[in-house]
Protein backbone atom coordinates (compact mmCIF):
# COMPACT_ATOMS: atom_id res chain seq x y z
CA UNK A 1 0.00 0.00 0.00
CA UNK A 2 1.23 3.09 -0.76
CA UNK A 3 1.17 5.80 1.82
CA UNK A 4 -0.40 9.07 1.83
CA UNK A 5 1.10 12.20 2.10
CA UNK A 6 0.46 13.95 5.06
CA UNK A 7 -1.29 17.23 5.16
CA UNK A 8 2.05 19.28 5.95
CA UNK A 9 3.34 17.48 3.01
CA UNK A 10 0.67 18.80 0.97
CA UNK A 11 1.41 22.13 2.23
CA UNK A 12 5.34 22.10 1.38
CA UNK A 13 4.24 21.30 -2.30
CA UNK A 14 1.59 23.65 -2.88
CA UNK A 15 3.55 26.09 -1.53
CA UNK A 16 6.74 24.85 -3.89
CA UNK A 17 4.48 24.75 -7.10
CA UNK A 18 3.06 28.26 -5.88
CA UNK A 19 6.86 29.78 -5.63
CA UNK A 20 7.98 27.66 -9.14
CA UNK A 21 4.90 29.35 -11.03
CA UNK A 22 5.57 32.81 -9.79
CA UNK A 23 9.57 32.70 -10.68
CA UNK A 24 7.86 31.45 -13.91
CA UNK A 25 5.77 33.91 -14.14
CA UNK A 26 8.45 36.31 -13.23
CA UNK A 27 10.66 35.12 -15.92
CA UNK A 28 7.98 35.42 -18.97
CA UNK A 29 7.24 39.23 -18.07
CA UNK A 30 11.02 39.75 -17.70
CA UNK A 31 11.20 37.49 -21.42
CA UNK A 32 8.35 39.79 -22.38
CA UNK A 33 10.20 43.07 -21.41
CA UNK A 34 13.55 42.13 -23.18
CA UNK A 35 12.10 40.85 -26.38
CA UNK A 36 11.21 44.98 -27.39
CA UNK A 37 14.39 45.78 -26.12
CA UNK A 38 16.19 43.28 -28.06
CA UNK A 39 14.88 44.07 -31.22
CA UNK A 40 15.91 47.94 -30.83
CA UNK A 41 19.34 47.27 -29.48
CA UNK A 42 19.52 44.96 -32.63
CA UNK A 43 18.10 48.70 -34.79
CA UNK A 44 20.47 50.51 -32.76
CA UNK A 45 23.67 48.13 -33.34
CA UNK A 46 23.03 48.32 -37.31
CA UNK A 47 22.61 52.03 -37.05
CA UNK A 48 25.61 52.54 -35.29
CA UNK A 49 27.34 50.22 -38.10
CA UNK A 50 25.93 52.12 -40.43
CA UNK A 51 27.72 55.20 -38.79
CA UNK A 52 31.33 53.65 -38.70
CA UNK A 53 31.19 52.77 -42.09
CA UNK A 54 30.47 56.12 -43.14
CA UNK A 55 33.11 57.78 -40.70
CA UNK A 56 35.66 55.53 -41.94
CA UNK A 57 34.69 56.54 -45.35
CA UNK A 58 34.54 60.00 -44.87
CA UNK A 59 38.04 59.53 -42.88
CA UNK A 60 39.72 58.47 -45.63
CA UNK A 61 38.22 61.41 -48.38
CA UNK A 62 39.87 63.81 -45.81
CA UNK A 63 43.31 62.10 -45.35
CA UNK A 64 43.45 61.77 -49.35
CA UNK A 65 41.94 65.77 -49.72
CA UNK A 66 44.96 66.41 -47.08
CA UNK A 67 47.34 64.41 -48.84
CA UNK A 68 46.46 65.65 -52.11
CA UNK A 69 46.43 69.48 -51.46
CA UNK A 70 49.66 69.26 -49.76
CA UNK A 71 50.68 67.99 -52.70
CA UNK A 72 49.33 69.97 -55.46
CA UNK A 73 48.72 73.21 -53.54
CA UNK A 74 51.83 73.79 -51.42
CA UNK A 75 54.78 71.39 -52.61
CA UNK A 76 55.32 72.59 -55.87
CA UNK A 77 55.55 76.19 -54.29
CA UNK A 78 58.28 74.80 -51.85
CA UNK A 79 59.93 73.62 -54.80
CA UNK A 80 59.95 76.92 -56.61
CA UNK A 81 60.83 78.60 -53.64
CA UNK A 82 64.56 76.52 -52.86
CA UNK A 83 65.70 77.18 -56.45
CA UNK A 84 65.50 80.59 -55.46
CA UNK A 85 68.72 82.58 -54.30
CA UNK A 86 68.12 82.17 -50.58
CA UNK A 87 69.96 82.64 -47.74
CA UNK A 88 71.02 79.80 -44.87
CA UNK A 89 68.22 80.78 -43.04
CA UNK A 90 65.92 81.01 -45.42
CA UNK A 91 66.91 77.48 -46.50
CA UNK A 92 66.67 76.09 -42.86
CA UNK A 93 63.07 77.60 -42.33
CA UNK A 94 62.11 75.95 -45.37
CA UNK A 95 63.33 72.49 -44.62
CA UNK A 96 61.86 72.79 -41.61
CA UNK A 97 58.17 73.37 -43.26
CA UNK A 98 59.36 70.66 -45.54
CA UNK A 99 59.15 68.68 -42.49
CA UNK A 100 56.74 69.62 -40.68
CA UNK A 101 54.42 69.05 -43.62
CA UNK A 102 55.76 65.72 -44.04
CA UNK A 103 55.08 65.44 -40.31
CA UNK A 104 51.54 66.03 -40.75
CA UNK A 105 51.12 63.99 -43.72
CA UNK A 106 52.66 60.75 -42.79
CA UNK A 107 50.14 58.80 -41.34
CA UNK A 108 48.58 59.55 -44.89
CA UNK A 109 51.72 58.05 -46.30
CA UNK A 110 51.96 55.20 -44.89
CA UNK A 111 48.76 54.25 -46.43
CA UNK A 112 49.88 54.55 -49.69
CA UNK A 113 53.16 52.82 -48.89
CA UNK A 114 51.31 50.03 -47.67
CA UNK A 115 49.11 49.56 -51.14
CA UNK A 116 52.47 50.21 -52.99
CA UNK A 117 54.20 47.49 -50.67
CA UNK A 118 56.88 46.85 -53.14
CA UNK A 119 57.94 50.32 -54.26
CA UNK A 120 60.79 52.63 -53.15
CA UNK A 121 60.17 55.78 -51.52
CA UNK A 122 61.26 57.66 -54.60
CA UNK A 123 58.60 55.00 -57.14
CA UNK A 124 55.65 56.44 -54.18
CA UNK A 125 56.48 59.81 -54.71
CA UNK A 126 56.08 59.11 -58.53
CA UNK A 127 53.05 56.95 -58.55
CA UNK A 128 50.95 59.41 -56.42
CA UNK A 129 51.82 62.41 -58.91
CA UNK A 130 51.25 59.81 -62.22
CA UNK A 131 47.97 59.07 -60.19
CA UNK A 132 47.48 62.80 -59.95
CA UNK A 133 47.66 62.98 -63.79
CA UNK A 134 51.19 64.98 -63.78
CA UNK A 135 52.62 64.71 -66.87
CA UNK A 136 56.18 63.40 -66.88
CA UNK A 137 57.86 66.84 -67.34
CA UNK A 138 55.51 68.01 -64.18
CA UNK A 139 56.60 65.32 -62.03
CA UNK A 140 60.71 65.98 -62.81
CA UNK A 141 59.93 69.51 -61.74
CA UNK A 142 58.27 68.69 -58.72
CA UNK A 143 60.69 66.58 -57.52
CA UNK A 144 63.55 67.87 -58.71
CA UNK A 145 65.01 65.59 -61.25
CA UNK A 146 65.46 64.82 -64.77
CA UNK A 147 62.80 63.48 -66.82
CA UNK A 148 64.74 60.28 -67.70
CA UNK A 149 65.03 59.31 -64.27
CA UNK A 150 61.27 59.61 -63.80
CA UNK A 151 60.76 57.40 -66.67
CA UNK A 152 63.42 54.98 -65.12
CA UNK A 153 61.25 55.03 -61.89
CA UNK A 154 57.76 54.62 -64.37
CA UNK A 155 59.41 52.00 -65.84
CA UNK A 156 60.07 50.15 -62.81
CA UNK A 157 56.31 50.77 -61.14
CA UNK A 158 55.14 49.23 -64.46
CA UNK A 159 57.34 46.33 -63.85
CA UNK A 160 56.45 46.10 -60.31
CA UNK A 161 52.57 46.13 -61.15
CA UNK A 162 52.67 43.98 -63.78
CA UNK A 163 51.91 46.17 -66.89
CA UNK A 164 55.92 45.80 -68.98
CA UNK A 165 54.95 45.13 -72.07
CA UNK A 166 51.78 45.41 -71.90
CA UNK A 167 48.85 48.30 -73.59
CA UNK A 168 47.79 49.25 -70.28
CA UNK A 169 47.85 52.57 -68.81
CA UNK A 170 50.25 53.10 -65.67
CA UNK A 171 47.67 55.95 -64.38
CA UNK A 172 44.19 53.81 -65.00
CA UNK A 173 45.88 51.15 -62.76
CA UNK A 174 47.22 53.45 -60.14
CA UNK A 175 43.97 54.70 -59.73
CA UNK A 176 42.31 51.18 -59.96
CA UNK A 177 44.36 50.17 -56.39
CA UNK A 178 42.27 50.12 -53.56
Amino acid sequence: MEKRPTYEELEDRIKALKKESFERKRAEAALRVGKPNLSRLEEVTAALNVLLRQREQDKKELEEKVLSNVKELIAPYLERLKRTRLDEKQTAYIGIIESNLDEIISPFSRQLSSKFFSLTPKEIQVADLVKDGKTTKEIAELLNMSTRAVEFHRDNIRTKLGLKNKKANLRSRLLSLP
